[in-house]
């Protein structure tokens, strides 16, 4: 039976396939104890409400006005959303949630580092090396010197939309950007299909979606990073962990 396993820390959610029997550490089980609030820095009020479940996956910036891309398990039926990166903290409005795909659109206050740039021409191909992280293992592989790569273009169904990847994502990874080798955002990690495999949310159809509620990404085909630079690097720049606060 194929099955799926959505890559958000906290739990394992079933998705529309049973989830694969495997337990996850007891460092990201699911959480019984309540979790307090963080800081409203929407509002900058800080109230104190407690949230029984916390999921962590990954969002990144589109542009330069606080718009994030993630997928859409990741912030569905969420008390409350946020964003955190290099020690800030926001509270994160979400603006549409995709009826298709999975992909969710996000506002915070402001963009903290880089927004992403998606190619306008993509045509990743069988073998193309990736690069796909959640945003909390990215100090690590850039302490370690970074990652040029860590994934593997397995098959491109141009159908769907999907693009399949050879990948050992961890949980916390679904809503991560998917960057080639010149650090262009090819897709958007959505779930595990196998226990070497991902799928992602192809680059055409994030930006169908994001155009569909006015929001324009930059696009251009020349390299974002230098030639051997480290796509971990990269997508530091533009990613931030995203925490769903269930009730």
């Amino acid at each position: 039976m194929l099955r799926t396993t959505l890559l958000i820390a906290g739990w394992t959610a079933a998705g529309l396939l049973p989830a694969m029997g495997q337990s996850l550490p007891s460092s990201i089980a699911e959480r019984g104890r309540e979790l307090s609030q963080q800081p409203d820095r929407l509002s900058h009020t800080a109230r104190s409400v407690s949230f029984r479940r916390e999921l962590n996956g990954t969002a990144f910036f589109v542009d330069g006005a606080g718009h994030m891309l993630t997928a859409r398990h990741a912030v569905e039926d969420c008390a409350r959303v946020v964003i955190a990166k290099e020690g800030r903290s926001f509270a994160a409005r979400v603006v549409a949630l995709s009826p298709r795909e999975d992909l969710a659109l996000l506002k915070v206050p402001k963009t903290l580092g880089l927004a992403a740039v998606f190619p306008r021409n993509s045509s990743p191909a069988t073998s193309d090396l990736m690069f796909a992280a959640s945003y909390d293992n990215l100090p690590g592989m850039i302490a370690g010197g970074g990652t040029l790569a860590n994934a593997v273009v397995a098959d491109r169904r141009n159908g769907s939309g999907t693009l399949e990847l050879e990948s050992n994502a961890s949980f916390g990874t679904s809503g991560a950007p998917v960057l080639n080798s010149r650090g262009l955002v090819e897709g958007v990690v959505s779930r595990r299909r196998m226990i070497n495999r991902v799928q992602a949310v192809g680059t055409t159809e994030a930006k169908a979606f994001l155009a569909s509620h006015s929001v324009r990404p930059s696009e251009d085909d020349r390299p974002q990073i230098a030639g051997g630079g480290s796509r971990a690097h990269r997508a530091a720049s533009i990613s931030a962990r995203v925490t769903c606060l269930q009730n």
